[in-house]
């Protein structure tokens, strides 16, 4: 059991001496900013290089036509492989260093991003993506290494700065992105982010200390290999079961293979020597509590991050004109004669036809800017008053904003109004359930809890984006068209159009998730009382009184 663990902590009764953990108290306040904003460029690239990816998965797919339907692989193993490693890598950062891992990641980062940019092989570059994934874990990692440094004042701020980024992904990633794209080619995206892993590693060797909080204990391998293997299987099958079938035999072994070793895991844990998290805290009502929000909230967020986009950026007119002329040519008829014979049913009125670059001029930016904001806001709020009513205040002003979102989405102002109010919700929420994890564990174990903390979201984001995906193929747009025997007419699905009803209907079922974060969130007892950044509650009292004062 976890009692058995030795740790090495410095003797600062965890209230912000300088001792031997490298804290920065004393440091002038422009280190302080630089070492912060280092740290929250590293926690920002796995974002980052997902919102960069992303959009160009078409270009991609165009140099290796023949992987067909396979090319969805290219986003799922980096789910996948940064859900199955990242509590492993959160674990040997405590145990080894934060920034030593840290700057490991980010190597395996450069790595991945190097072989994705010079390969022509379709296997080598999902290697290199899986290598790119295994960087998954810094933001866990980071949230640790703050926690570490900075002064217990500064901390509360800096982890929703943290937690809410710097908006590289919603501001930077739609202009770089499509100006490399359209000028150059997706190979460019991957010389992008070498550059940026080259910059970050280089800032950090040069200007951020390493922490010497460490957990002195033998990485427990047996449970490592049954977290990672179970949350690898469960989130495979979140992510192809709507194409394999969710009730498919062969999908659900995914799914029962995951779960079972998740138990097993949890059976392990309670009995090891040396077990990844001491299940006595992750039991607890101030994590567990916590990480059930999470997990409500990701998939609110995971919904929401799949809908807005997809739903901006699909344009009616093409698609309509798109299947006329297949039509038309499949006929032998002229596209006009055949515009008078087919109809359509099913509504798109949702349906922008926003570009990536104009997506994010129009809509994302709005967001981008809320959430930024919110986040160190929701850090200030925490240290005054408590973490508990800003993590209820950020899930409800999500909860509320997919309600708006079901029942005002025809205008695009009406959406970036919509958006802006969802990024409040966003930069609060991931500001104040970070830093509840940071009050809630022991130093020694914060990556690993925020890595367990991610984790959770992982699989909410994957639930969510499950749950509105199978709501959405039950309502595609149908082409109506005379049947190729003159008699009557034949209905036919469009794949992956769906019409507004069934994007109304995945908006609500969203806002239900997130009605039963607000539960868990008002069920939780902790965070009543001011962030300290993280010191022990047995901490001597000046300790905790620093924390309140002012900088």
């Amino acid at each position: 059991m976890a009692d058995n663990v030795r740790t090495a902590e410095p003797p600062d009764d965890n209230g912000g001496g300088a001792g031997d953990s490298g804290r920065l108290d004393g440091a002038s306040t422009g280190r302080i900013i630089a070492v912060a904003a280092i740290i929250i460029l590293f926690a920002e690239a796995m974002v980052l290089q997902y919102a960069m990816v992303l959009p160009a998965v078409q270009k991609i797919g165009a140099t290796w036509p023949e992987v067909g339907s396979n090319l969805s692989w290219m986003i799922i193993i980096v789910g996948v492989v940064a859900g199955a490693t990242l509590p492993i890598v959160s674990k040997l950062a405590d145990l080894y260093g934060k920034r030593r891992v840290l700057l490991f990641s980010s190597s395996t980062f450069l790595a991945g991003s190097l072989l994705c940019a010079l390969t022509e092989s379709w296997t080598l570059f999902l290697v290199g993506r899986g290598l790119q994934s295994t960087a998954g874990a810094m933001i866990a990692i980071a949230v640790g290494l703050v926690r570490d440094l900075l002064p217990r004042r500064h901390i509360p701020v800096a982890i929703g700065a943290l937690a809410a980024g710097f908006g590289l992904s919603g501001v930077v990633s739609p202009f770089v992105g499509g100006a490399l794209t359209d000028h150059y080619s997706w190979r460019a995206l991957f010389w992008f982010l070498v550059a940026y892993s080259i910059v970050i590693t280089i800032l950090m060797v040069l200007f951020v200390p390493e922490s010497s909080v460490r957990v002195r204990q033998k990485l427990d391998w047996q449970g490592a290999a049954l977290v990672g293997a179970g949350v690898a299987l469960a989130l495979i099958y979140l992510s192809n079961g709507q194409a394999w079938g969710w009730s498919r035999p062969s999908a659900w072994a995914y799914l029962v293979g995951g779960v079972v070793l998740l138990v097993l895991f949890g059976a392990w844990e309670s009995k090891a020597p040396s077990p990844m998290m001491d299940p006595r805290l992750l039991r607890s009502a101030k994590v567990s509590l916590v990480l059930a929000v999470y997990f409500f909230g990701n998939m609110v967020i995971g919904g929401i991050g799949y809908s807005i986009p997809y739903m901006a950026q699909t344009d009616a007119g093409a698609i309509k004109d798109q299947i006329l002329q297949g039509a038309a040519a499949a006929a032998g008829q002229p596209v006009e004669v055949m515009r008078q014979a087919i109809t359509f049913e099913g509504d798109l009125g949702y349906a922008f036809g926003f570009g990536l670059l104009a997506f994010a001029v129009h809509i994302t930016i709005g967001m981008s800017a809320t959430s930024m904001t919110a986040g160190p806001a929701a850090g200030l709020w925490g240290r005054a008053r408590g973490l508990r009513s800003p993590l209820i205040a950020g899930t409800s002003v999500m909860t509320a904003a997919c309600a708006m979102f079901a029942l005002w989405h025809g205008s695009w102002v009406t959406v970036l109004i919509l958006y802006s109010v969802y990024g409040i919700g966003f930069g609060v929420f991931y500001s104040a359930s970070t830093n509840l994890i940071v009050e809630a564990v022991p130093e020694r174990e914060s990556a690993i809890g925020a890595g367990m903390l991610n984790v959770a979201g992982n699989f909410g984001s994957a639930v969510g984006t499950a749950m509105i995906t199978a709501i959405l193929s039950a309502h595609p747009l149908q082409m109506v068209a005379p049947s190729p025997t003159g008699q009557g007419t034949t209905t036919t699905d469009i794949a992956q159009v769906y019409t507004d009803s069934g994007w109304t209907m995945a908006l609500w079922a969203l806002g239900i998730a997130g009605l039963f974060g607000i539960v868990f969130a008002v069920l939780l007892k902790s965070g009543r009382t001011p962030a300290t950044g993280g010191v022990a509650p047995d901490a001597a009292p000046e300790a905790r009184k620093s924390v309140a004062e002012p900088a």
